[in-house]
């Protein structure tokens, strides 16, 4: 057993085992994140693949001579990190766009490709004559701590400069809203009613906007609009506020309509817009 265990640390410790393990790992991290995505075993099998892969074949690629095992380590997961947030940034700035798929894509792609380069062009057990007398050098005078401080102060650095730059740059997303209930707040709505009797909706509408915003909500009857004519309601609502409008129908013809909401939005110094293609709607049936 011992001597089996002495077998496996060897090959982990070589440099073919490194490199099979690194492309194995990532080839079943992805795997795992394709067929199993938000489980915990794609946690399991993902934090990993994120956090310490990616750094470690970059290491192997550049960092690897004369680095101790533990600077080695730190390297890997501030360098991890630092590619992570590169190649989302890079998504986002490419017309592929950012989403589960490319990101998986990328990461699998960087860290092969990492690999690939450091077999055949820069192999991490690359030997010179001028590299030996630094080696033994390396031997006697252990690698200085400062070495990987001012590496991860430098990532620290760049992480903290592209995440301020995403910040300022970002476009958040509205948080405006409207939606439909009846006059008691459920949205589970009555559809059928009796000729002669009111109907009463509530329309709730929220100015997510990044400032103050006029709100124009239009309401009729999209299959006749004799029936039910048209109705305006017009309030100026500042930033988070939340408005709700009492619309009230007299249902005295019988029939199937359809009750129609729309929401403007206007800007002030602009023209209104219409919040939603797809408006808040209600199908009735009015009996005679």
């Amino acid at each position: 057993m011992s001597d089996r265990l002495d077998r496996i640390g060897a090959f982990l410790e070589s440099h073919v085992g490194q490199r099979i393990v690194i492309c194995a790992y990532s080839v079943l991290a992805t795997l795992v994140l394709l067929a199993y995505p938000g489980t915990a075993a794609a946690v399991i099998v993902g934090i990993p693949y994120l956090f310490f892969m990616p750094g470690f074949a970059l290491v192997r690629l550049v960092f690897w001579k004369n680095t101790s095992i533990e600077a080695k380590f730190v390297l890997s997961m501030g360098l991890s990190i630092l590619v992570v947030i590169l190649l989302g940034l890079l998504l986002v700035l490419t017309p592929i766009g950012l989403n589960s798929d490319t990101t998986r894509a990328s990461m699998i792609l960087f860290t092969l490709g990492a690999v690939a380069l450091e077999v055949l062009v820069w192999p991490a057990d690359r030997k010179k004559t001028e590299e030996a007398t630094e080696e033994l050098k390396a031997k006697e005078e252990p690698f200085k701590i400062d070495k990987v401080v001012a590496a991860m102060l430098g990532t620290a650095l760049v992480v903290s400069a592209i995440s301020i730059g995403l910040i300022i740059t970002a476009e958040y997303p509205s948080r405006t809203y409207y939606a439909m209930t009846d006059e008691w707040g459920s949205a589970k709505i009555n559809t059928t009613y009796d000729a002669g009797t009111n109907l009463t909706l509530l329309i709730e509408m929220h100015n997510g906007e990044d400032g103050p915003r006029v709100f124009s909500l239009n309401s009729f009857g999209a299959n006749n609009t004799t029936v039910f004519g048209e109705q305006w309601f017009n309030r100026t609502l500042d930033r988070g506020d939340t408005w709700n409008v009492s619309v009230l129908f007299h249902l005295d013809t019988p029939g199937v309509f359809r009750l129609v909401f729309m929401l403007y939005i206007q800007e002030e110094g602009s023209e209104p817009y219409l919040y939603s293609e797809n408006p808040v709607q209600l199908w009735i049936e009015v009996k005679a």
